[in-house]
């Protein structure tokens, strides 16, 4: 049932709004590591609103940004998220067009700009939407909040590659919910093409390593030498291999997990003249609910240890340096169905629920007891970029779909927190 007061809530989300404000995040660049500035721009907008904001540090000059819109105490709480950080920096970038950098150019209704779509429009729209409750004066029974977080871009530390810029799958969300940001039920402002994402892909990031004979390259021929890169060259044939039977096996929701072979080092560019001792190969293992990344281990320990029998090289080493599990979350739960009675109402549909691909905060969330569903308005792809995709075309969104994205949050919300908290505690007052 839509909320008496939802008409007069909506009038504070305006188009003008939500440009505006997607704009001013896009203009403050937001790196993995550098994500202060759009903190403090957020904290202050929620501020002035009226919310009790925070600024929690994750590491050194990285906060969170929090607001909270109180209840009456006795309601659902909803925590509306999303991340702060972009993909690139910019300037890395910037050559390849103004959807990779961090300054906003508007045209025909669409926003391009680093961030566009993942996810600083999002941001915008729940920040919006916040305010928009505020400005109503409505007190709901439960908890409005909004976090922001540092550090969900898919990067990890590794090797030299050390230090806050590669800080991300999930620090900030992870500090979030350990230190006291929760709620029954959060939303993570994703970008999903304003579809509702119950289920999301795990992954899995490994290193295997095999060893080498080092060696001058003018003896590379002789007997018992074995190049790392060469040997590499004959593993990477058999994990293909494996990758094809893994993605054929598991399958959820109509989709299936793949394995990316995403980097390779080995040898030494400034000294040819040595044979490479080791070599190395990066893997992207993505997994669906129902896997166990235990299995997924001794999968490839068992094809390590017959590459080895059948070369007669050492075993080649397996090093895991990032686990994201995957999540599924019931379609019965009261977000869900909140979320899909906005859809109908702002819509005029309610979209099916799907499964997300790519990495998420939400199963963060959900690791520490917070059912998280995604939802966002990035995703739709501008006339101009068909059979291409915000990869290679550059991040852009439609001005009329965060628009859509706030008014959703909004109904959900006020749908949501009116209701009385639906985990009663076994005592009274």
């Amino acid at each position: 049932m839509t909320h008496p007061a939802f008409e007069s809530a909506a009038a504070h989300i305006s188009p003008d709004l939500i440009r505006d404000t997607l704009v001013d995040l896009i203009n403050i660049a937001s790196p993995t590591g550098k994500e202060s500035a759009v903190a403090h721009y957020l904290v202050e907008r929620m501020r002035t609103a009226g919310l009790a904001t925070d600024l929690p540090l994750v590491e050194p000059d990285r906060p969170n940004a929090v607001g909270h819109l109180r209840g009456r105490g006795d309601g659902n709480n909803l925590l509306l998220a999303g991340h702060m950080d972009t993909a690139y920096g910019g300037a890395e970038v910037a050559p390849l067009g103004e959807g990779f950098r961090p300054h906003a150019v508007i045209r025909d209704g669409w926003v391009f700009g680093l961030g566009a779509n993942n996810m600083k429009s999002g941001l915008a729209a729940a920040l919006v939407a916040i305010e928009a409750l505020a400005k109503s004066g409505i007190t709901l029974a439960g908890d409005v909040t909004l976090g922001a977080t540092v550090g969900e871009i898919e990067k990890a530390p590794i090797e030299e590659f050390q230090g806050v810029a590669y800080s991300g799958h999930g620090v900030g969300s992870r500090h979030l919910v350990t230190h006291g940001v929760t709620a029954d039920y959060a939303i993570v402002a994703e970008p999903t093409g304003l579809h509702t994402a119950i289920a999301n892909m795990g992954c899995i990031w490994l290193r295997v390593t095999l060893s080498g004979t080092p060696s001058h390259a003018a003896l590379a021929n002789s007997p018992g030498v074995v190049n790392a890169i060469a040997t590499m060259h004959e593993l990477q044939a058999d994990i293909a291999a494996w990758a094809k039977d893994y993605e054929n096996r598991h399958e959820f929701m109509g989709e299936h997990p793949n394995v990316t072979l995403a980097a390779i080092r080995g040898g030494v560019p400034w000294r040819l003249s040595r044979t490479p001792s080791s070599c190395s190969l990066y893997l992207d293992i993505r997994t669906v609910p129902g896997q166990n990344v235990e299995t997924v281990k001794r999968d490839l320990r068992k094809l390590l240890r017959w590459f080895a029998e059948r070369t007669g090289v050492p075993e080649p080493s397996l090093h895991v340096y990032v686990i994201e599990p995957p999540v599924a979350l019931d379609a019965n739960l009261p977000v869900v169905d909140a979320l899909g009675a906005a859809q109908a109402l702002v819509l005029g549909e309610r979209m099916m629920p799907g499964m997300r691909r790519t990495g998420a905060d939400s199963v963060h969330f959900v690791a520490y007891g917070v059912p998280c569903v995604g939802f966002g308005p990035g995703g739709r792809l501008h006339p101009d970029a068909s059979g291409s995709s915000m990869y290679t075309y550059g991040e852009h969104v439609l001005i009329e779909d965060v628009v859509a994205a706030s008014r959703i949050y909004l109904a959900t919300a006020l749908d949501l927190c009116s209701r009385k908290a639906d985990v009663v505690e076994p005592w009274s007052i």
